[in-house]
């Protein structure tokens, strides 16, 4: 281990704070979790929530939300539970199956993944600059997600994140704001306020239960939270905390977001189909609530998919290279010679794989077939993960304090099924799209 990552360590107190301030003062890996979670398509979601159902769909978001949390909690417990990176907890869960299966589904995502925030991100500073070059910009966005990620300290990346994040939550609470005003909006309100179940659209709420954060940042807040060397049972109030608040900003999001596309859509048979039709709503502000609204939309937008770039550069880097060092070193992964961190030679080659990736695949444009089986193998790391943390985590291996409650038991297993009908809803539209 090198000392740079011995001195990072070092940083965070040997034991637990007990005091609600103390402990607040140290998260942190959750609001990475929030802002890498969510993203442009987060934000087409949500916003199509709000223009089609008004405020009726809000409780969809918030069971969603319940369910991430439930997986992140239950993650956050197995990486406590012992000295071992979240992989090789996996391995008592089939040797080396799981992190295979994980090494191709997140090799997959790093290859599309980059090149859509990337793009996005060049597109809006386009818009607020137009004497921007598309290409030159793209590369200083890439650069400097990727230099800020492999100087190899979390902290950076945190401090970074939470520097956006405080522009993209003032932005979304302020544009929400602002467009409810007027007799229209507050009727939209008062009409939609209480909660549906949409007729014959089972589908369509299940998958928006689903689409509100990443299967790569639950995994992720396991290795974000051993950076700051939450490592024991002690640290469980800690975390507890951090992913509250963490999974509280996710909420704020999905309502604000809700809010802005009913107050503007609502009733008017308006879909947001892709990141363009973003850019037209935009536009659309000025006429409401002048260019400030324009600029807090785009600035908001910007802080939304840069975010997503770093924390998801950072996330997609930690879960790759571990699975890569477990298929490498099993069943030796666990002495500490092999310990994983973003100084490792595994860390370093993943975030060279997802830069190389992101200028291939935006150069190329996304091939369909790939696509189609990003998509499919994706969608079942969720299910499978479910099933993991159920299986290990009532094991009598598990310290007490960390195994899984009823109440824990009962949620993952409705996480099993939720994410299990959406995966297989998933690999369906990929063999169709083959077929067609």
């Amino acid at each position: 281990m090198s000392s740079e990552t011995t001195q990072q360590r070092s940083g965070p107190p040997a034991s637990a704070p007990r005091s609600f301030s103390g402990r607040l003062r140290l998260i942190g890996p959750g609001i990475v979790l929030a802002l890498a979670s969510v993203g442009a398509s987060d934000m087409i979601t949500t916003m199509n929530s709000g223009a089609e159902y008004g405020l009726a769909l809000i409780w969809v978001f918030t069971v969603g939300i319940l369910l991430k949390f439930v997986l992140s909690d239950a993650v956050s417990r197995l990486q406590m539970s012992g000295d071992r990176m979240l992989l090789s907890h996996f391995t008592r869960f089939g040797g080396r199956l799981f992190p295979g299966l994980l090494l191709v589904a997140e090799l997959l995502v790093g290859l599309f993944f980059g090149a859509g925030v990337v793009a996005v991100a060049t597109n809006i500073l386009q818009a607020i600059f137009p004497v921007l070059p598309f290409w030159p910009t793209a590369v200083v966005v890439l650069a400097s997600a990727a230099i800020l990620v492999g100087i190899g300290r979390y902290g950076i990346v945190e401090k970074a994140m939470m520097g956006f994040g405080i522009i993209m939550f003032l932005g979304i609470i302020a544009l929400a704001i602002s467009v409810f005003q007027g007799q229209d909006a507050q009727d939209v309100a008062a009409a939609t306020i209480v909660p549906v179940f949409p007729e014959g659209s089972i589908i369509t709420v299940m998958s928006l239960i689903g689409g509100v954060g990443g299967a790569t940042g639950i995994l992720a807040y396991s290795f974000w939270i051993r950076e700051k060397s939450w490592r024991s049972a002690d640290w469980k109030p800690v975390v507890r905390l951090d992913l509250l608040i963490s999974y509280g900003l996710v909420f704020v999001f999905a309502v604000a977001m809700s809010a802005v596309g009913a107050f503007i859509l609502y009733g008017q048979g308006f879909t947001i189909a892709d990141n363009d039709a973003l850019f037209a709503i935009a536009e659309s502000l000025v006429g409401s609530i002048g260019e400030v609204g324009r600029l807090i939309f785009l600035l908001s937008f910007l802080a939304v998919v840069y975010t997503s770039v770093l924390g998801g550069f950072s996330g997609i880097a930690y879960v790759t290279a571990d699975a890569i060092r477990v298929l490498r070193r099993y069943p030796h992964q666990d002495e500490p010679r092999f310990e994983m961190s973003a100084t490792s030679v595994e860390f370093r080659v993943v975030l060279i794989y997802l830069s190389v990736a992101t200028l291939v695949i935006m150069g190329l444009g996304k091939p369909v077939t790939l696509v189609l089986v990003y998509a499919a193998i994706s969608a079942f790391i969720l299910p499978v993960l479910a099933l993991a943390l159920l299986v290990i985590l009532n094991r009598s291996s598990v310290p007490q304090s960390l195994r899984n409650s009823w109440w824990s038991n009962v949620l993952l297993a409705v996480c099993l099924g939720l994410f299990g009908f959406l995966a297989v809803l998933q690999v369906i539209e990929s063999v169709s799209g083959f077929v067609g």
